[in-house]
C-alpha cells in the first residue's frame, strides 16, 4: 500500500506523457506559445516537417484562442491562400487567414442534428415567413413544442426595408439568404427561425430608431451577439427581426488602477481577453466559445463557465450597462462605481433576461489583476463522496488560489477517450469511478504548487484521492483541460443526445445521474460531469438515435427531481425557448407572475425576443 501511494505521489510531480515541445522526439520542432490566463490554461504548438522540400505547419491547441494564433502566426511562412483556420463552432477566423490551417475535426460535422417539423409537410422553413405563418413544432432536445405565432405581429413589407435603410444605410440591412441562413440557425442545429432581415447597428442611437419603430408597427425583434447559447434564445422563432450586435464592437475605456472596462455589447470576448492581456489583467469570464461571443450576450444570459468558482458570477462583475426598451427609449445605467447605494439597481434585470427586457449596449466590468502562477492537476476518486470531501477540503486548505473545480464521471471520461481526437488517460493504464480537475491561480509560483502538493499528498493518505497527476507545464495542464472541455464534442459524436444543465445541491448532485440510470437501464448511457465547485451538474443522456420512448422516461422526470430537491432547472445556460414553459419547475407562481408583470411594464407590446423566457400561456393572457 506505501508503495502504491509512493508511486501515486511521484506522479503528481512527473507527468509521462509525450511532449510534442521536446526536440528529441519531434526533431523539425521549432517553438511553442506559453501564455496564462488566469481560470483557464491554453498553448498552441507548431510542429515542423520536412516534406518534399515544402513547409508543413500543424496547430495543435486546446482551447482555439484566435488572439494566440495572430501572436504566433506573425513568426510563421505565409502559407497558401486556401488554407483557413477554424475554430469554436466551426466559423472562419478570418483576422488570420491565410497564415494557419487547423487540422482537427469542425464542430459542426459532429453535431447529431435534430428535425424540424412544421405545417409543411416538407418542412421547410422557407414557407414559414410573412402571414402564411402558422403553428410551428420542433423537438428541442426537450419535449416537443408547439408554439403559435403572435398574430397581433406584423409582417415586414418593402416600406419597413426604406425605413431601415434609411436609418442604417443599404449595407447594414441584410436580406441576403446565405447571411439569413446562418442567423436563423443556432449552432448546433436545434433551433431554426425563418426570418428575412436582418440589421447591423452601429451605436446605440441606430438602435434606439430601430426598437422605436418596430414597435410602432409591432415588428418583433430579436437581438443576437455570437449565436452561440444552447436553448433557442438568439435566433428567431418565426419571422422575427434579427438586430446583430457585431457591428458595435469598440472598447470605450479601461482604467488601469481600478481594471475597470467599459464596451459596446457587440464586442467578441476573446478579443475582450486578449486587450485585458495586454493591460496586465483579466476577464473575470472563461467560455469554451470564448472566439464567437460577444459581452453583450454574456450578459443578457449571465453567462457562467470555469471561473465562476473564484471570480463569481455577471450579477457582481458587472458594475453598469445601457440597454434600449422596446420604445426606444435608452437606459443610461453605465456607472463605474462599486459602490452605489441610491435606490434600485435595475441593472440587474437586464442581466440574464435574455433580451426579452430591452437590447444590452454597453457594458462596465470589473475586471481582475492577471497573476502568473497557474497549477493544474487531474486527480481519480474512489466514489462521489470522496469528491464532495474533495471538494470541502480544497475550499479549506488552497481558500484563495482556488480558481477551478471540476469533476467528471467514469461514463463520461471513457466517452472522451472514444470519440475525442487527442484525449489520452492521464492516469494509465487504470479507469477509475470518478475524476477531478482541480485549477490553483496565485502570485507566488513556488508557494502556490507547494500549498498544491501538500494538499494532494494529504488527500491521498487521507483515502480521498486515488490516483493523480500535477502538470509540469502548459502542454500538461492543456491536455487535463482538453478532456474536460471536449465532453461535449465526445457526445456529439456519439450519437444522439439529450442535455440538462442543471444547479443541485452537491450533496445531491449525482444521486439524479444514478436515479436516471436505474430509471433508463441499458437503453441509454447516462452521464454527469461539471462545475462540482458551484454546484452545475450537465446531465446528459447518450443514445443511438432519438426515441420519443425515452424521453418519456426522462421527462418530466428530471425536472420533477430537480424541483423536488430545490435546484434550478438552468445553471448557467439560460431559459430561451427550450425552458421556457418549464419556468414554474424552479420559480414559484407569484415569481413568474411578478416576472411577467415586469415584462409587460418594459414592453407593452412583447416584441422583445417573443416566445423565449416566460411561459407561453402568462404571455398570451397578459
Amino acid at each position: 500500500m506505501r508503495t502504491e501511494m509512493w508511486r501515486a505521489a511521484h506522479r503528481l510531480v512527473s507527468h509521462r506523457t509525450k511532449n510534442l515541445c521536446d526536440p528529441r522526439r519531434n526533431p523539425y520542432f521549432q517553438c511553442s506559445i506559453h501564455r496564462y490566463s488566469s481560470g483557464t490554461l491554453f498553448c498552441l504548438v507548431a510542429e515542423i516537417k520536412q516534406e518534399d522540400k515544402s513547409i508543413n505547419v500543424t496547430i495543435a491547441t486546446f482551447h482555439d484562442h484566435c488572439f494566440l494564433a495572430e501572436a504566433f502566426a506573425n513568426g510563421l511562412p505565409r502559407l497558401s491562400s486556401n488554407n483557413w483556420f477554424t475554430y469554436n463552432f466551426g466559423r472562419t477566423c478570418q483576422p488570420f487567414n491565410p497564415y494557419l490551417r487547423h487540422q482537427g475535426s469542425n464542430v459542426q460535422t459532429c453535431i447529431y442534428p435534430t428535425k424540424d417539423y412544421t405545417e409543411n409537410p416538407h418542412g421547410s422553413a422557407e414557407m414559414c415567413h410573412g402571414r402564411s405563418l402558422g403553428i410551428q413544432k420542433r423537438f428541442y432536445g426537450s419535449a416537443t413544442t408547439t408554439i403559435q405565432r403572435n398574430p397581433e405581429f406584423s409582417a415586414i413589407n418593402s416600406e419597413d426595408i426604406n425605413h431601415f435603410r434609411d436609418i442604417l444605410g443599404e449595407k447594414n440591412v441584410i436580406q441576403d439568404e446565405d447571411r439569413l441562413s446562418a442567423a436563423n440557425m443556432d449552432w448546433m442545429r436545434k433551433y431554426r427561425g425563418s426570418s428575412k432581415l436582418l440589421l447591423q447597428p452601429r451605436s446605440t442611437e441606430e438602435v434606439s430608431q430601430i426598437l422605436k419603430y418596430c414597435n410602432s408597427r409591432r415588428l418583433a425583434v430579436v437581438p443576437q451577439g455570437g449565436n452561440t447559447g444552447l436553448v433557442g434564445g438568439s435566433v428567431p422563432v418565426f419571422d422575427e427581426v434579427i438586430i446583430c450586435m457585431g457591428s458595435m464592437n469598440s472598447i470605450i475605456s479601461f482604467d488601469e488602477v481600478s481594471g475597470i472596462l467599459v464596451c459596446e455589447a457587440g464586442c467578441i470576448l476573446e478579443n475582450l481577453i486578449s486587450f485585458l492581456d495586454n493591460q496586465g489583467f483579466i476577464m473575470p469570464l472563461d467560455l469554451g466559445a470564448k472566439g464567437s461571443c460577444q459581452i453583450g450576450g454574456n450578459v443578457s444570459t449571465n453567462a457562467g463557465g470555469l471561473r465562476l468558482v473564484r471570480y463569481g458570477s455577471l450579477h457582481g462583475n458587472v458594475l453598469g450597462l445601457e440597454a434600449v426598451l422596446s420604445n426606444g427609449t435608452v437606459l443610461d445605467m453605465l456607472g463605474t462605481l462599486r459602490k452605489d447605494n441610491t435606490g434600485y439597481d435595475l441593472k440587474h434585470l437586464f442581466i440574464g433576461s435574455e433580451g426579452s427586457l430591452g437590447v444590452v449596449t454597453k457594458v462596465s466590468i470589473l475586471t481582475p489583476p492577471k497573476l502568473s502562477s497557474v497549477n493544474v492537476a487531474f486527480l481519480a476518486c474512489q466514489d462521489y463522496l470522496s469528491c464532495q470531501k474533495l471538494l470541502k477540503e480544497a475550499k479549506r486548505k488552497l481558500g484563495e488560489i482556488l480558481s477551478a473545480f471540476e469533476f467528471i464521471d467514469n461514463q463520461s471520461f471513457n466517452l472522451v477517450l472514444n470519440h475525442l481526437e487527442g484525449a489520452r488517460n492521464p492516469l494509465p493504464p487504470s479507469m477509475h469511478n470518478f475524476y477531478v480537475l482541480i485549477e490553483t491561480t496565485g502570485s507566488d509560483e513556488s508557494s502556490d504548487k507547494e500549498k498544491l502538493e501538500a494538499f494532494l499528498l494529504h488527500s491521498m493518505e487521507g483515502g480521498l484521492v486515488s490516483d493523480g497527476v500535477l502538470a509540469q507545464d502548459i502542454n500538461q495542464a492543456s491536455s487535463f483541460w482538453h478532456i474536460r472541455e471536449g465532453i461535449p464534442e465526445a457526445i456529439m459524436k456519439a450519437g444522439a443526445v439529450y442535455k440538462y444543465d442543471l444547479s443541485i445541491p452537491v450533496e445531491k448532485m449525482y444521486d439524479l445521474v444514478q436515479e436516471m440510470r436505474v430509471r433508463l437501464g441499458h437503453s441509454a448511457t447516462v452521464l454527469g460531469y461539471g462545475h462540482l465547485g458551484d454546484s452545475n451538474l450537465h446531465l446528459n443522456i447518450s443514445t443511438p438515435q432519438y426515441d420519443d420512448a425515452i424521453l418519456a422516461q426522462i421527462e418530466p422526470f428530471v425536472y420533477e427531481w430537480t424541483s423536488k430537491h430545490r435546484g434550478s432547472i438552468s445553471a448557467e445556460h439560460g431559459i430561451g425557448l427550450m425552458k421556457a414553459n418549464k419556468l414554474h419547475y424552479s420559480k414559484s407562481a407569484e415569481t413568474v407572475q411578478l416576472m411577467g408583470s415586469i415584462k409587460k411594464l418594459l414592453d407593452p407590446n412583447g416584441i422583445l425576443n417573443p416566445y423565449k423566457v416566460l411561459p407561453s400561456s402568462l404571455v398570451s393572457c397578459s
